[in-house]
């Protein structure tokens, strides 16, 4: 393994059009010369293919000034605070026009969850401050998983990746001047598609559908697919925890090896199957059923059973659907919801 070649994952709630089905997709990227969307190793502190996106959705009524992905290569990094100071300056200097009152929101986001850095310039206010409340009722059940976001943001999303929000786990943002070219500095973010979350009706009507047609878990809101990305984030805590691994954000010479092992689990799916896996022997047991494993991930929604464009499924979308459906369900959430989120909150607890 080369250790300049990253790859990338997102995982998110997305947009594919089947006649009426809607399906969620899940987006693979690799880093390589003709890719650079996500990663750039180019001395441009703003990525070029963001910049064209930019120019053209800032002309219409849903697009954002915030740019997601810029790279900063070659800073004066030397420390965690160093890095959460780019992350910090990356983000404000963002913000000059952004109205005061949605800065509130997210000044508030910030000092509440720890989250580094919060973008939401064009969104509304009063839709914001609902999307908080996600953050609100998640950290209050999971109060030890603050501190590892880095940024929430509104990006602009070109129309071939049509999902409504992703989590990505590692983005890296940044590269040390020192001569090791140690450290490392990775971003741990939630994005949330303009062309969806600046057109709230097109959002309405795709999440209502969604849950309708089973694609979703019942009663999804407008608000809910955040839940969605916070069930992967979740997920990626628990792996991290496997691994003693105590932040991605800043990696140097000593955990680097470390990050590639997590890296690797979180491609495969192993930790995940693992976490599903144990839920289902014990549903099995409590319940003397015989249902295969497919049907009973089938229960929660069609997307628990979402697949990649290799046809594999993809075992982390199972958990995300999971913490969706507990989100909004609470106790009337499927059985299997409720097995996997048993199983998934003793891993996070350790």
């Amino acid at each position: 393994k080369k250790k300049n070649n990253i790859i990338f994952v997102i995982l998110g709630i997305g947009l594919g059009l089947t006649s009426f089905v809607i399906i969620i997709l899940a987006a693979l990227f690799i880093t390589n010369p003709s890719h650079n969307y996500y990663f750039n190793t180019n001395e441009s502190k703003e990525n070029e293919n963001t910049k064209e996106i930019n120019n053209i959705q800032n002309k219409s009524k849903y697009g954002t000034v915030i740019v997601h992905d810029n790279i900063y290569p070659e800073s004066n990094i030397k420390s965690l605070s160093d890095a959460n100071s780019l992350i910090v300056e990356d983000s404000v200097r963002q913000k000059n026009n952004c109205p005061n009152e949605i800065k509130i929101v997210e000044n508030d986001l910030i000092k509440k969850y720890g989250i580094t850095a919060v973008n939401l310039c064009e969104m509304d206010v009063e839709f914001a401050k609902e999307l908080e409340k996600v953050f609100q009722k998640v950290y209050k059940e999971y109060p030890s998983v603050k501190g590892y976001i880095t940024n929430i943001t509104l990006a602009n999303i070109p129309p071939s990746q049509s999902y409504i929000a992703a989590f990505m786990p590692c983005f890296k943002f940044a590269t040390s001047n020192d001569s090791t070219s140690y450290p490392w500095v990775f971003k741990t973010q939630i994005i949330l598609n303009t062309s969806y979350y600046l057109n709230t009706e097109r959002l309405e009507n795709t999440v209502i559908a969604s849950s309708k047609s089973g694609h979703f878990p019942k009663n999804t809101t407008v608000y809910s697919p955040v839940a969605h990305e916070l069930g992967h984030y979740l997920s990626f805590l628990a792996m991290t925890k496997k691994y003693n691994f105590e932040s991605v954000e800043l990696i140097n010479n000593e955990n680097v090896d470390d990050l590639y092992m997590i890296y690797n689990d979180f491609l495969s799916g192993d930790y995940s199957k693992i976490i599903i896996n144990e839920a289902y022997e014990k549903y099995k047991k409590d319940t003397n059923s015989n249902i295969s494993l497919d049907t009973w991930r089938g229960t929660i929604s069609n997307y628990a059973l979402a697949k990649d464009n290799n046809g594999e499924y993809i075992y982390d979308e199972t958990i995300a659907e999971s913490f969706h459906d507990v989100y909004l369900n609470g106790n009337n959430a499927t059985p299997a919801s409720k097995y996997i989120i048993s199983v998934l909150k003793q891993k996070l607890e350790g």
